[in-house]
């Protein structure tokens, strides 16, 4: 099971892993305690760790440093674990920084999150002791982002990938704890904390099994200051696309209560297939691409850039269908229950339609942007990213003055379509050939045009959701066999 596409498989469903459990966790979330300004409240709470997430733990710093220790690892792994120490020496140190400021700050960083709330006290306290709480959070995930890199560039994605399912049954049991003694949502952030500690020890026990060793010497490996110094463009990169869904929040605040939740909620489920198959995807990507041009294999790199282009058209265009046409539907089965009511369920199908929209466009700025990094080049995605970060904000602003908080991820779809756009226009070194996969791509278009006659069909028929998704699976997969169409073939 050497194979990219053995690897995309297991990247899938380790990411598959934890998003079920990470959807299980938010259906149990909105049955407790629906969608209300103390949801509003920890959302964003939770949301300040999760954006230096991004640039620490799975974003920034794992793009700079993977291709480094993929070299490394190729001569010497002592080295490799001393880089790999050193870096976790280093970070560590940013990290605590960061999570001292906010939780001694934690009443004016809240108020800069939400200040839509700046006259509700009530919130703004609660949601000030809860980002206390989640704040280590991001110490433990940083620390954990450095050794999923070690595990992938040896080849293992599962355990990397699935290891936030682990902080999701944590968050489930706070959950139930908390909805049980008087919907205690204080318990959810307790959640968090706790769960960082069970996801860090997970990690670190599968990367010793590899092999991983503390190998900590008083000088700093020298290649560790150099993967500082590409982090900085990438951190305005990585950072501006994550402040595109932040500042779509914030923005948020200021509209109806729970329209934060509502937005929460619905990229939650935009984010499902992104997260099992894109983001999957381009975590293979990166190393796949990292290790060819370690080998100067340039051949393969631009192979590997055409298999994951069409895995994503394969798989991305029947999902937006799908998610577009059963979004009330979907929201309607997966989150309406107890606190969660039928007008929950339709502002949360409203932002859901609006962020399908750029489910593709999604995906393929996530694989452009890995090309980039797997070839150490950090400041290109930042300058294509600030360009989509100043369209997003404008378009916030124009949006929702005609269909409220749907408008804010009907924006961030568009920004990243464009940013889509510029970062394919800017690989010099490739281009996807049309011609050569016209045939292929009209196959797909048509397989999906079928699926979604028969969606629409059972739809109008009232036929349960599960149903009409499963009976669409089966007669899009049924036709591209037809077509002769197999998506191992594609990543073989």
């Amino acid at each position: 099971m050497n194979s990219f596409f053995a690897k995309v498989v297991k990247s899938g469903s380790g990411v598959f892993t934890s998003r079920i459990l990470g959807l299980a966790r938010d259906v149990v979330i909105a049955a407790f305690f629906g969608a209300s300004k103390f949801t509003d409240a920890f959302f964003m709470a939770y949301a300040i760790p999760n954006l230096f997430r991004a640039l620490f733990a799975e974003g920034a710093l794992s793009s700079a440093f993977v291709p480094i220790l993929s070299e490394k690892m190729h001569k010497d792994l002592t080295q490799a674990n001393k880089y790999l120490t050193d870096l976790m020496f280093v970070l560590s140190f940013f990290t605590l920084s960061i999570v001292l400021i906010f939780t001694v700050f934690s009443n004016i960083g809240i108020l800069i999150f939400i200040p839509g709330y700046a006259g509700d006290t009530e919130v703004l306290n609660a949601a000030s002791h809860m980002l206390r709480i989640v704040m280590p959070y991001l110490f433990l995930v940083s620390l954990c982002g450095l050794l999923s890199g070690y595990l992938n560039v040896l080849g293992s994605y599962y355990i990397p990938l699935s290891s936030t399912a682990v902080l999701n049954l944590s968050m489930i049991v706070a959950v139930v704890i908390g909805g049980y003694y008087g919907g205690n949502i204080y318990c959810l952030a307790w959640g968090v904390f706790v769960g960082g500690f069970l996801q860090l020890f997970y990690i670190i026990i599968f990367a010793y099994i590899k092999g991983f060793r503390f190998r900590k010497k008083k000088k700093i490996d020298k290649m560790v200051m150099k993967t500082f110094r590409l982090i900085i463009p990438s951190i305005g990169g990585v950072g501006i696309n994550q402040l595109n869904f932040t500042i779509g929040r914030i923005i948020a605040s200021f509209l109806t209560q729970g329209s934060i939740s509502y937005l929460y909620y619905a990229s939650r489920l935009f984010q499902f297939p992104l997260g099992v198959f894109s983001i999957a995807l381009s975590t293979v990507s990166l190393s796949e691409i990292s290790n060819s041009y370690s080998r100067n294999d340039k051949e393969n790199v631009s192979l590997l850039i055409d298999k994951s282009v069409l895995a994503i058209l394969v798989i991305i265009i029947p999902a937006t269908i799908g998610l577009f046409l059963l979004s009330s539907e979907i929201v309607r089965l997966v989150f309406e229950y107890n606190s969660f009511s039928a007008e929950d369920t339709l502002a949360t199908a409203s932002a859901l339609k609006m962020y399908t929209i750029g489910l593709i466009c999604y995906s393929f700025v996530n694989l452009f942007t890995k090309v980039y990094h797997s070839v150490k080049d950090t400041l290109t995605p930042v300058k294509y990213a600030f360009i989509s970060f100043l369209l997003n904000i404008g378009l916030n602003l124009i949006f929702i003055n005609f269909v409220g908080h749907a408008g804010i991820a009907l924006a961030s779809s568009i920004s990243a379509g464009v940013n889509g756009v510029l970062l394919y226009r800017g690989i010099s070194y490739y281009s996807f050939d049309l011609k050569k996969y016209f045939s292929f791509i009209l196959k797909i278009v048509i397989a999906a045009c079928g699926m979604m006659l028969v969606l629409l069909l059972l739809k109008n028929l009232n036929i349960h959701v599960l149903v009409n998704i499963i009976v669409c699976a089966v007669i899009y997969f049924m036709l591209l066999y037809m077509f002769k169409i197999r998506l191992s073939e594609v990543l073989k």
